[in-house]
Protein backbone atom coordinates (compact mmCIF):
# COMPACT_ATOMS: atom_id res chain seq x y z
CA UNK A 1 0.00 0.00 0.00
CA UNK A 2 1.28 3.48 -0.91
CA UNK A 3 1.05 6.11 1.81
CA UNK A 4 1.33 9.87 1.43
CA UNK A 5 1.80 12.68 3.90
CA UNK A 6 -0.54 15.61 3.34
CA UNK A 7 -0.18 18.95 5.13
CA UNK A 8 -2.71 21.77 5.25
CA UNK A 9 -0.79 24.96 6.09
CA UNK A 10 -3.09 27.51 7.69
CA UNK A 11 -2.59 30.88 9.33
CA UNK A 12 -3.39 29.50 12.79
CA UNK A 13 -2.43 25.84 12.63
CA UNK A 14 -1.00 23.20 10.34
CA UNK A 15 -2.98 20.00 9.94
CA UNK A 16 -1.29 16.82 8.75
CA UNK A 17 -2.45 13.38 7.78
CA UNK A 18 -1.06 10.06 6.63
CA UNK A 19 -3.31 8.99 3.75
CA UNK A 20 -3.68 6.06 1.41
CA UNK A 21 -4.04 6.66 -2.32
CA UNK A 22 -7.80 6.14 -2.01
CA UNK A 23 -8.09 9.10 0.39
CA UNK A 24 -8.42 7.14 3.64
CA UNK A 25 -6.79 8.90 6.59
CA UNK A 26 -4.70 6.50 8.66
CA UNK A 27 -3.42 9.07 11.14
CA UNK A 28 -3.84 12.79 11.57
CA UNK A 29 -2.99 15.66 13.90
CA UNK A 30 -2.22 19.35 14.05
CA UNK A 31 0.32 21.80 15.43
CA UNK A 32 0.40 25.61 15.76
CA UNK A 33 1.59 27.83 12.93
CA UNK A 34 4.44 30.14 13.89
CA UNK A 35 2.91 32.67 11.55
CA UNK A 36 5.67 35.27 11.47
CA UNK A 37 8.51 32.80 10.94
CA UNK A 38 8.46 30.94 7.64
CA UNK A 39 11.65 29.03 8.40
CA UNK A 40 10.19 27.73 11.67
CA UNK A 41 7.12 26.53 9.75
CA UNK A 42 9.31 24.67 7.27
CA UNK A 43 11.39 23.06 10.01
CA UNK A 44 8.23 21.94 11.83
CA UNK A 45 6.95 20.37 8.60
CA UNK A 46 10.26 18.58 8.00
CA UNK A 47 10.20 17.26 11.58
CA UNK A 48 6.78 15.80 10.91
CA UNK A 49 7.93 14.23 7.62
CA UNK A 50 10.77 12.50 9.48
CA UNK A 51 8.24 10.61 11.61
CA UNK A 52 6.82 8.74 8.63
CA UNK A 53 9.23 6.40 6.80
CA UNK A 54 8.49 4.90 3.39
CA UNK A 55 6.34 7.75 2.11
CA UNK A 56 5.44 7.75 -1.58
CA UNK A 57 5.14 11.54 -1.69
CA UNK A 58 4.21 14.77 0.10
CA UNK A 59 1.12 16.78 -0.75
CA UNK A 60 0.88 20.36 0.48
CA UNK A 61 -1.91 22.89 0.46
CA UNK A 62 -0.95 26.45 1.25
CA UNK A 63 -2.58 29.88 1.37
CA UNK A 64 -2.02 32.53 -1.26
CA UNK A 65 -1.31 32.67 -4.99
CA UNK A 66 0.18 29.25 -5.69
CA UNK A 67 1.50 28.00 -9.03
CA UNK A 68 0.33 24.41 -8.77
CA UNK A 69 2.81 23.20 -11.42
CA UNK A 70 6.05 24.82 -10.27
CA UNK A 71 5.31 25.21 -6.55
CA UNK A 72 6.14 28.92 -6.59
CA UNK A 73 4.09 31.00 -4.14
CA UNK A 74 3.78 34.54 -5.48
CA UNK A 75 1.95 35.80 -2.41
CA UNK A 76 1.73 33.74 0.77
CA UNK A 77 -1.54 35.15 2.07
CA UNK A 78 -1.62 34.54 5.82
CA UNK A 79 2.11 33.67 5.82
CA UNK A 80 4.10 36.63 4.54
CA UNK A 81 7.43 34.77 4.64
CA UNK A 82 6.17 32.55 1.83
CA UNK A 83 5.89 35.51 -0.56
CA UNK A 84 8.07 34.78 -3.60
CA UNK A 85 9.06 31.34 -2.31
CA UNK A 86 9.17 27.98 -4.10
CA UNK A 87 8.10 25.56 -1.41
CA UNK A 88 8.01 22.56 -3.77
CA UNK A 89 11.67 22.92 -4.76
CA UNK A 90 12.72 23.42 -1.14
CA UNK A 91 10.80 20.42 0.16
CA UNK A 92 11.98 18.12 -2.62
CA UNK A 93 15.60 19.10 -1.96
CA UNK A 94 15.22 18.50 1.77
CA UNK A 95 13.21 15.26 1.66
CA UNK A 96 14.21 13.68 -1.70
CA UNK A 97 10.52 12.88 -2.18
CA UNK A 98 8.02 13.99 -4.85
CA UNK A 99 6.19 17.10 -3.58
CA UNK A 100 3.17 18.95 -4.89
CA UNK A 101 1.55 22.15 -3.65
CA UNK A 102 -1.83 23.71 -4.35
CA UNK A 103 -3.81 26.64 -2.98
CA UNK A 104 -5.66 25.68 0.20
CA UNK A 105 -9.21 26.36 -0.97
CA UNK A 106 -8.53 24.81 -4.35
CA UNK A 107 -7.68 21.70 -2.33
CA UNK A 108 -11.05 21.93 -0.57
CA UNK A 109 -12.79 22.09 -3.95
CA UNK A 110 -10.80 19.12 -5.25
CA UNK A 111 -11.67 17.10 -2.15
CA UNK A 112 -15.37 17.89 -2.49
CA UNK A 113 -15.22 16.95 -6.18
CA UNK A 114 -13.44 13.66 -5.43
CA UNK A 115 -15.17 12.41 -2.29
CA UNK A 116 -17.57 15.11 -1.08
CA UNK A 117 -20.68 17.09 -1.98
CA UNK A 118 -19.59 18.05 -5.50
CA UNK A 119 -18.99 14.61 -7.04
CA UNK A 120 -21.78 15.07 -9.58
CA UNK A 121 -21.22 18.78 -10.28
CA UNK A 122 -19.45 20.40 -13.23
CA UNK A 123 -19.85 24.00 -11.98
CA UNK A 124 -19.52 24.94 -8.30
CA UNK A 125 -17.75 27.32 -5.94
CA UNK A 126 -16.14 26.78 -2.55
CA UNK A 127 -15.81 29.50 0.07
CA UNK A 128 -13.88 28.97 3.29
CA UNK A 129 -14.40 31.17 6.33
CA UNK A 130 -11.46 31.36 8.68
CA UNK A 131 -8.59 33.74 9.40
CA UNK A 132 -9.64 35.31 6.09
CA UNK A 133 -12.00 34.37 3.28
CA UNK A 134 -10.74 31.98 0.64
CA UNK A 135 -12.39 30.61 -2.45
CA UNK A 136 -12.17 28.24 -5.38
CA UNK A 137 -13.87 28.21 -8.78
CA UNK A 138 -14.75 24.94 -10.51
CA UNK A 139 -15.98 25.46 -14.10
CA UNK A 140 -16.60 22.85 -16.79
CA UNK A 141 -15.38 20.11 -14.48
CA UNK A 142 -12.01 21.70 -13.72
CA UNK A 143 -10.44 24.28 -11.47
CA UNK A 144 -10.08 27.78 -12.85
CA UNK A 145 -6.90 29.30 -11.43
CA UNK A 146 -6.55 32.53 -13.42
CA UNK A 147 -3.59 34.07 -15.23
CA UNK A 148 -1.58 34.58 -12.02
CA UNK A 149 -3.20 31.85 -9.88
CA UNK A 150 -5.30 34.42 -7.99
CA UNK A 151 -8.73 33.25 -9.18
CA UNK A 152 -11.04 32.41 -6.31
CA UNK A 153 -9.58 34.89 -3.85
CA UNK A 154 -13.09 35.94 -2.85
CA UNK A 155 -11.79 37.68 0.27
CA UNK A 156 -10.52 40.59 -1.84
CA UNK A 157 -14.08 41.36 -2.94
CA UNK A 158 -15.21 44.79 -1.70
CA UNK A 159 -18.51 44.34 0.10
CA UNK A 160 -18.76 47.71 1.86
CA UNK A 161 -18.09 51.37 1.12
CA UNK A 162 -14.43 52.40 1.16
CA UNK A 163 -13.51 53.65 4.62
CA UNK A 164 -10.91 56.43 4.99
CA UNK A 165 -9.36 55.66 1.63
CA UNK A 166 -8.48 52.09 2.62
CA UNK A 167 -10.00 49.20 0.68
CA UNK A 168 -8.71 46.60 3.15
CA UNK A 169 -11.41 47.18 5.75
CA UNK A 170 -14.08 47.15 3.07
CA UNK A 171 -13.29 43.64 1.85
CA UNK A 172 -15.06 40.39 2.56
CA UNK A 173 -11.93 39.11 4.31
CA UNK A 174 -12.32 41.89 6.86
CA UNK A 175 -16.07 42.01 7.18
CA UNK A 176 -16.86 38.30 6.88
CA UNK A 177 -13.91 36.52 8.49
CA UNK A 178 -13.29 35.20 11.98
CA UNK A 179 -10.15 37.32 12.22
CA UNK A 180 -12.12 40.48 11.46
CA UNK A 181 -14.91 39.75 13.89
CA UNK A 182 -12.39 38.98 16.67
CA UNK A 183 -10.48 42.21 16.09
CA UNK A 184 -13.58 44.41 16.03
CA UNK A 185 -15.09 42.77 19.11
CA UNK A 186 -11.82 43.06 21.06
CA UNK A 187 -11.49 46.72 20.12
CA UNK A 188 -15.02 47.52 21.32
CA UNK A 189 -14.40 45.64 24.56
CA UNK A 190 -10.98 47.20 25.12
CA UNK A 191 -9.22 43.85 25.47
CA UNK A 192 -6.28 42.28 23.57
CA UNK A 193 -7.38 40.44 20.44
CA UNK A 194 -5.24 37.49 21.56
CA UNK A 195 -7.70 37.01 24.43
CA UNK A 196 -10.69 36.65 22.10
CA UNK A 197 -11.57 33.62 19.99
CA UNK A 198 -14.30 33.26 17.40
CA UNK A 199 -16.06 30.91 19.82
CA UNK A 200 -16.02 33.66 22.46
CA UNK A 201 -17.74 36.10 20.11
CA UNK A 202 -20.46 33.63 19.12
CA UNK A 203 -21.05 32.66 22.75
CA UNK A 204 -21.46 36.35 23.59
CA UNK A 205 -23.84 36.63 20.63
CA UNK A 206 -25.95 33.78 21.99
CA UNK A 207 -25.96 35.52 25.38
CA UNK A 208 -27.33 38.65 23.65
CA UNK A 209 -24.27 40.79 24.31
CA UNK A 210 -25.03 44.04 22.37
CA UNK A 211 -21.58 44.35 20.77
CA UNK A 212 -21.50 40.68 19.78
CA UNK A 213 -25.02 41.00 18.37
CA UNK A 214 -23.96 43.88 16.14
CA UNK A 215 -20.76 42.22 14.99
CA UNK A 216 -22.22 38.79 14.23
CA UNK A 217 -25.19 40.30 12.38
CA UNK A 218 -22.77 42.35 10.28
CA UNK A 219 -20.66 39.22 9.73
CA UNK A 220 -23.66 37.28 8.37
CA UNK A 221 -24.78 40.20 6.19
CA UNK A 222 -21.32 40.64 4.65
CA UNK A 223 -21.10 36.96 3.78
CA UNK A 224 -24.60 37.06 2.28
CA UNK A 225 -23.62 40.02 0.07
CA UNK A 226 -20.49 38.17 -1.07
CA UNK A 227 -22.44 34.99 -1.87
CA UNK A 228 -25.09 37.00 -3.72
CA UNK A 229 -22.41 38.60 -5.91
CA UNK A 230 -20.65 35.31 -6.57
CA UNK A 231 -23.86 33.58 -7.55
CA UNK A 232 -24.59 36.07 -10.31
CA UNK A 233 -21.00 36.16 -11.50
CA UNK A 234 -20.71 32.38 -11.90
CA UNK A 235 -24.24 30.94 -11.68
CA UNK A 236 -22.97 27.71 -10.05
CA UNK A 237 -24.90 24.59 -9.10
CA UNK A 238 -23.79 25.10 -5.49
CA UNK A 239 -21.70 27.37 -3.31
CA UNK A 240 -20.09 25.10 -0.72
CA UNK A 241 -19.08 26.70 2.57
CA UNK A 242 -16.09 25.42 4.53
CA UNK A 243 -13.92 26.40 7.47
CA UNK A 244 -14.38 25.57 11.14
CA UNK A 245 -17.30 27.99 11.51
CA UNK A 246 -19.29 25.96 8.96
CA UNK A 247 -19.83 23.39 11.72
CA UNK A 248 -22.14 25.86 13.49
CA UNK A 249 -25.68 24.61 12.93
CA UNK A 250 -27.13 28.07 12.35
CA UNK A 251 -24.56 29.24 9.77
CA UNK A 252 -26.03 27.73 6.58
CA UNK A 253 -29.69 28.56 7.47
CA UNK A 254 -28.68 32.16 8.29
CA UNK A 255 -26.81 32.55 5.02
CA UNK A 256 -29.64 31.00 3.01
CA UNK A 257 -32.22 33.29 4.60
CA UNK A 258 -30.16 36.43 4.12
CA UNK A 259 -29.19 35.66 0.53
CA UNK A 260 -32.80 34.92 -0.38
CA UNK A 261 -33.83 38.23 1.20
CA UNK A 262 -31.32 40.05 -1.03
CA UNK A 263 -32.62 38.40 -4.17
CA UNK A 264 -35.42 35.87 -4.27
CA UNK A 265 -34.07 34.41 -7.51
CA UNK A 266 -31.33 32.62 -5.56
CA UNK A 267 -32.70 29.46 -3.96
CA UNK A 268 -31.35 28.81 -0.50
CA UNK A 269 -30.43 25.22 -1.28
CA UNK A 270 -27.73 26.53 -3.61
CA UNK A 271 -25.75 27.18 -0.41
CA UNK A 272 -24.47 24.09 1.36
CA UNK A 273 -21.75 23.13 3.82
CA UNK A 274 -18.72 21.20 2.62
CA UNK A 275 -18.98 17.50 3.40
CA UNK A 276 -15.39 16.79 4.37
CA UNK A 277 -15.04 19.62 6.89
CA UNK A 278 -11.55 20.03 8.36
CA UNK A 279 -10.14 17.04 6.45
CA UNK A 280 -10.90 18.57 3.05
CA UNK A 281 -7.53 20.32 2.67
CA UNK A 282 -5.61 17.11 3.33
CA UNK A 283 -7.75 15.01 1.01
CA UNK A 284 -7.71 17.61 -1.76
CA UNK A 285 -3.95 18.02 -1.51
CA UNK A 286 -3.57 14.27 -1.98
CA UNK A 287 -5.97 14.26 -4.93
CA UNK A 288 -4.00 17.07 -6.57
CA UNK A 289 -0.79 15.12 -5.99
CA UNK A 290 -2.17 11.97 -7.55
CA UNK A 291 -3.67 13.86 -10.51
CA UNK A 292 -0.43 15.78 -11.12
CA UNK A 293 1.61 12.62 -11.59
CA UNK A 294 -1.05 10.89 -13.67
CA UNK A 295 -1.63 13.91 -15.94
CA UNK A 296 2.06 14.56 -16.47
CA UNK A 297 2.91 10.91 -16.95
CA UNK A 298 5.51 11.22 -14.20
CA UNK A 299 6.53 8.48 -11.82
CA UNK A 300 6.96 9.05 -8.11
Amino acid sequence: MSNYLALDIGGTEIKYGLLTESGDILEKGRFPTIRNNGNAILQAILAKVSLFPSLRGIALCAPGFVNDQTGFIEMGGAINDFDGFNIKTYMEEMTKLPVTVENDVNCVALAEKWLGNAKEMEHFLCMTIGTGIGGAVFINNQLYRGISFAAGEFGFMITDGIKSGSALKSTLSWNGSISGIRQRYAKHKGIPVEDVTGVDVFQAYEARDPIALEEVESFYDSLAIGIHNLYFMFNPSKILIGGAVSAREELIPELRRRVESLNGYIQGNRIEACHLNNDAGLIGALYHHLQTYVQQGRRE
